[in-house]
């Protein structure tokens, strides 16, 4: 453990531009799976299914994705939030 300074992205609401913290979202796992079956994610060797699943229902504080993710998969996590959190 130990400080670190690193690029990345930060997910933030954007009439606020308050970061968005994935633990106050209330996504369920079974909304997150069923969006998933419906909405296959992209492959990304930046970001996979597990990372989103992860971050999206266990994580807290700041939620933030890799500086190299793909452009596809920004795209589709955006639809995502929108479709489960609106």
């Amino acid at each position: 453990m130990g400080i670190r300074i690193e690029k990345r992205l930060v997910v933030y609401e954007s009439v606020t531009y308050e970061a968005i913290n994935p633990q106050y979202l209330g996504i369920t796992k079974e909304e997150l799976e069923d969006y998933l079956k419906k909405h296959p994610m992209p492959k990304d060797p930046a970001y996979s299914e597990k990372d989103l699943m992860g971050d999206l229902l266990y994580s807290s504080g700041m939620y933030t994705l890799p500086e190299d993710i793909k452009e596809e998969t920004i795209e589709y996590i955006e639809e995502l939030l929108n479709t489960l959190v609106y």
